[in-house]
Order: structure tokens, then sequence, then C-alpha cells
């Protein structure tokens, strides 16, 4: 079945939502099982897309993904709005954000297989923690995950630091480019692609960036960035100890987000864990570089999963 993307209201939020292989609120083809991503952040849905078509090309079942609550603002047609409370956009909000849409749109009788990218690892953590969302989920793959002490890595420092001087500024430019012709910031941002990756992006990558340049939208990705810092600790013992099973989990070799010495405190608060170090080239924003490379990984461990 074809992609398909629209908006639906979870937990208060207007949310985007693509689906390949079913519209969540549609009857879905024969079969047991349904994969949903969990994204970063920023957490657009575009960002993943050439990664989940490929994956459902090689998976033949459904695959979903719903942005982070607050990410991308639906279009004035929809006549939606988000609500103004800030607990809805915290880490703790995204994570209520995402059991809702599993509440509202998993059939009981499917089961799961969840992605985590980065924070979204975290928030398949915290997924587990909900017994329902728990009993069908038969794995969770945690891509470069930030599990642990994130305001202490070197991505986590320079950011904090760099917010706490001139998110204001930041948001003040991002305005200003927001004034240019459409044209001229697809021009920008592929130029900037190509300068700082040695390559272009995919259109969907394309779409996503050019919506980081709205105000309001980097101003929640930027207060739930801080918010990551503040509770993003400790590793989560009880949900490792209740479902290390579940888990398979990929790091990236150098990653300022989820750096190697983190796999290392990962492996020896649960050495039974299943982690796997990627390859040189895959990078913690791997939907840019290697969007269809990871979907062969995950394919690949998600048919012996299914085989099973």
């Amino acid at each position: 079945m074809a992609h398909r993307e629209g908006w639906v209201v979870v937990n208060q939020v207007p949310t985007r939502v693509q689906t390949w292989g079913g519209w969540i609120e549609d009857p879905l083809p024969d079969g047991d099982s349904v994969v949903v991503c969990i994204p970063g952040n920023p957490g657009l849905t575009s960002f993943y897309s050439t990664f989940l078509a490929s994956l459902h090309q090689q998976l033949g079942i459904p695959v979903w993904i719903c942005c982070q609550a607050g990410h991308e603002l639906p279009p004035l047609s929809t006549r939606l709005t988000c609500p103004n409370d800030p607990s809805l956009y915290t880490t703790m909000g995204q994570a209520a954000h995402k059991a809702a849409f599993l509440q509202q749109y998993l059939p009981a009788n499917r089961k799961l297989y969840l992605i985590g990218h980065s924070l979204g690892a975290k928030l398949v953590s915290e997924l587990l923690r909900n017994d329902l969302i728990a009993r069908h989920t038969l794995k969770c793959y945690l891509l470069m995950p930030t599990l642990e002490r994130i305001a202490q890595t070197p991505n986590g420092k320079f950011l904090t630091t760099l917010l706490d001087l001139f998110m204001t500024v930041i948001i003040f430019l991002a305005w200003i480019f927001s004034l240019f012709p459409t044209g001229t910031r697809v021009f920008l941002i592929r130029c900037w692609f190509i300068l700082s990756r040695q390559h272009e992006v995919d259109r969907g990558c394309m779409e996503a960036t050019c919506q980081l340049t709205r105000p309001r939208q980097l101003r929640n990705i930027f207060t739930l960035a801080l918010n990551e810092m503040v509770y993003i600790r400790e590793l989560d013992m009880q949900v490792l100890n209740a479902h290390c099973a579940k888990l398979k989990v990929y790091f990236a070799r150098k990653d300022g987000w989820a750096p190697l010495s983190y796999m290392e405190s990962l492996k020896k608060a649960k050495p039974e864990i299943d982690v796997t170090v990627l390859a040189e080239q895959f990078q913690h924003a791997f939907v840019l570089d290697n969007p269809e490379e990871m979907a062969d990984i995950l394919a690949q461990e998600i048919k012996k999963e299914r085989a099973k």
C-alpha cells in the first residue's frame, strides 16, 4: 500500500503522521505486526522518510512515524492549533504523547516493533514502563541512543552553552531567514549540506530542514533539548532489568551525543544486553547520510525476529 501522511490530534497536540503500508485509521492488511519509529530531536517526520520507506519495502509490513509534539506545526487549512501548555513538550510530555498515540491507533491484536533514534530511544524506554505497550512490544531497536548523562556529552555541553547565550539570537536569525523566498532558502540549505557533508540530501531531509527555520518550531526544539539535559541523567535500570531481552542497541563509532564510553557504561550495567557498534560511515544523524543502509540492517534484524 502507498505512502500516506496527515494530521491527527494526540494528547491535545496536532501531530503529523506518515505511514507506509496502511493509514493509522484504516483496517490494516493481513499480518500481525507494525513498526513504529520514534524520532529524535528535532523530531520532524520527513527526516526519516527515505529510511522508513526502504524499511517498509523490505519488510512488507506497516511502518508508522509521528512527529515530536510541537516540532511540526499544522497548516492553516487544518484549523488545528498547538496548546500553550509547556508540559506537553518536555521529555516526559513527549513520552506521554507517544504512549497516547499507540493507545489511540495500535490495534489490540497487533504486535509492535519499536525503533527509537537518539532521544527516541529514551522515549522507547519510557514506553516500556507502560505494561500494555510492553506486552504488545516484541523488540525495540535503539539507534544512537541518548539513555544517560546527555548533558555531560561533548555535544550536550556545547549545545547547553550555545543556547544559554544565544538562543534568542538564533531564533531571531531564523525568523529573518524564514522571510526569504522559498527558492532562496532551499538553495542556501542545499549549499550548506553540500559544503558540510560533501553530498546532497534527499527531498524529505530538505523539507524538514526548511521547516527548522520557523521560529516557533525552533523554540520548541531548543526548549526540549534543554529539558533533555536536565531529565536524562542515569540509566533506567528498572526498564533494563525488566526488558533487556527486548532491546537491540546500536552505537556509532564517533558520536558526540552517545559516545562509545556510554556503550561501555551500558554493558557494565547490563552485560547481557545486545549491543552493536556500527561501521565507520554511520553517524548520529544517519538519516542524512545512510538512511537506506540503516534500513538494510534493521530489515535483516526484524526478519530474523519474525522468523522465530
